[in-house]
């Protein structure tokens, strides 16, 4: 009787805890306009004496934009390697001076968390068939970012270079694709 009773109460438990994990696969709109936010924030305008030293880094357009449904997975899988691989520019490197360092580190907890609570995203294999070419320019994109940093030394402008190829990654992100055009997150 005592075992059947803890077999049963385990077994509630059991079941407790894989319901109360969250079961939507989605990209949060609120964490990534809130990261932008965060990364907008940490630092001011760009820099005049920067501009002689800002470099053009082609934006990868073609990443996000999705010319139907059919296509939405491609994309979400995108976001969330770019999400990715804004980590880890961010892990390799020393942080900047230059911003507010508990912003800088909001943003990058915020990052990481999205990251964690997306993961699901990689593994829909639904109509995510262009995913490939999508990552191959992403792949190319933060390659240049990460090179203009080492390039640069890790200078003040360097970082501004960077964090404003970042905001307008995720401006982009908010403003331009599919996946939060139909529906508020």
């Amino acid at each position: 009787m005592e075992l059947l009773r803890v077999t049963l109460l385990c077994t509630f438990f059991c079941f407790a805890q894989v319901w109360s994990f969250p079961t939507n696969c989605v990209l949060s709109k609120g964490l990534i306009k809130g990261s932008y936010t965060l990364l907008e924030t940490a630092g001011g305008l760009f820099p005049m004496q920067c501009l002689e030293e800002k470099v053009a880094i082609p934006f990868p357009q073609n990443a996000f934009k999705s010319e139907n449904k059919d296509q939405v997975a491609g994309v979400e899988k995108a976001v969330y390697q770019t999400l990715y691989n804004i980590n880890a520019l961010f892990e390799n490197s020393s942080d900047p001076d230059q911003l507010d360092e508990e912003k800088w580190n909001d943003f990058r907890g915020l990052v990481h968390r999205q990251i964690e609570e997306s993961k699901c995203i990689m593994s829909k294999s639904d109509a995510a068939q262009d995913f490939p070419s999508r990552e191959a320019s992403l792949k190319v994109y933060f390659e240049t970012i990460a090179s203009t940093l080492k390039e640069k030394d890790f200078s003040y402008c360097a970082w501004d270079i960077v964090r404003n190829e970042i905001l307008r990654t995720l401006k982009f992100i908010l403003d331009d694709t599919m996946l939060f055009k139909s529906k508020e997150f």
